[in-house]
C-alpha cells in the first residue's frame, strides 16, 4: 500500500476555521474510491497524543481493512507533514490560516502515476479551493516598491526591542534588509511576499488584489 501527502493552506478561513487542519483520507481500490474528513486545531494533531481526529481516522482506516503497521507509518508521515507545513519557520503558513491536507491510499497493484488516478484524487480537493490560490504577474511583483529597511528600535526594560516584523514569517526586518510596500502600505520581507505571490495573488493582511499571471 502506497500513500502520498499534498496540501493547500486557505489564507483568509471564516472565523471558526482559524488554525483549523482539515485531513481528508482517500483509498483507492475500494468500490466507490471510499473518503473520510476529519477536523482539528493542527497544534492538537501533531502534539496531542489523544486526539480525537487521529483517533477516528485510524478508526476509519482499519474498517476499511488498512494494515495496523501501514496506518502507523502513513499518520507518522502525516503529523510530520502537518508540522513541516505549520512551522514557524514556514513562509507560506501562519497561525492565522486553515490547512487542509489530502492523503491518498493507493494499493501497491494501482499505478499511482496513472492521470485516472490523479485526476479522481484531485477532483474533491478542488472543488472547495479558493480564488485566491492564483499566482500573482511576475512582473508587476518585480515592479513593486522596494526599500532599505532602517531598524526603528525602542528601549524596553533594557533590551532593545524592534517595532515592525514581517507578517509572513513572523521575524523582524533586518536593518538593511530589503522590505517590500505594497499599495495598501503593509510591508514584508522582499523574499517572503515574492514567495508568497507565486501562489496567491492577494495582500495576505487585507486581501488586496495583484494582477494575476494568467491575466496578462
Amino acid at each position: 500500500m502506497k500513500h502520498r501527502l499534498s496540501h493547500e493552506i486557505d489564507n483568509y478561513p471564516e472565523p471558526d476555521d482559524v488554525g483549523i487542519i482539515r485531513v481528508t483520507a482517500r483509498l483507492f481500490g475500494q468500490d466507490d474510491n471510499s473518503t473520510f474528513t476529519v477536523l482539528s486545531l493542527a497544534r492538537d494533531f501533531i502534539a496531542n497524543d489523544e486526539c480525537k481526529s487521529k483517533e477516528d481516522l485510524n478508526y476509519f482506516l482499519l474498517e476499511a481493512g488498512i494494515n495496523e503497521d501501514v496506518i502507523s507509518n502513513a499518520i507518522l508521515e502525516l503529523i510530520v507533514y502537518v508540522d513541516e507545513v505549520t512551522c514557524p519557520a514556514s513562509i507560506e503558513y501562519s497561525p492565522g490560516c486553515a490547512l487542509k491536507v489530502r492523503l491518498d491510499l493507493i494499493p501497491d497493484y494501482l499505478d499511482d502515476d496513472d492521470d485516472t488516478i490523479q485526476e479522481a484524487a484531485q477532483v474533491s480537493f478542488d472543488e472547495n479551493n479558493s480564488i485566491w490560490f492564483r499566482p500573482a504577474s511576475k512582473l508587476i511583483v518585480k515592479s513593486l516598491t522596494r526599500k532599505i529597511y532602517n531598524k526603528k528600535i525602542k528601549k524596553e526594560k533594557k533590551k532593545m526591542v524592534s517595532l515592525e516584523e514581517c507578517r509572513i514569517c513572523l521575524q523582524d526586518f533586518n536593518n538593511g534588509g530589503m522590505v517590500v510596500t505594497l499599495s495598501c502600505g503593509h510591508e514584508f520581507d522582499d523574499e517572503c511576499i515574492v514567495k508568497w505571490f507565486e501562489t496567491s495573488h492577494v495582500c495576505p493582511l487585507c486581501r488586496l488584489e495583484l494582477p494575476c499571471q494568467d491575466e496578462l
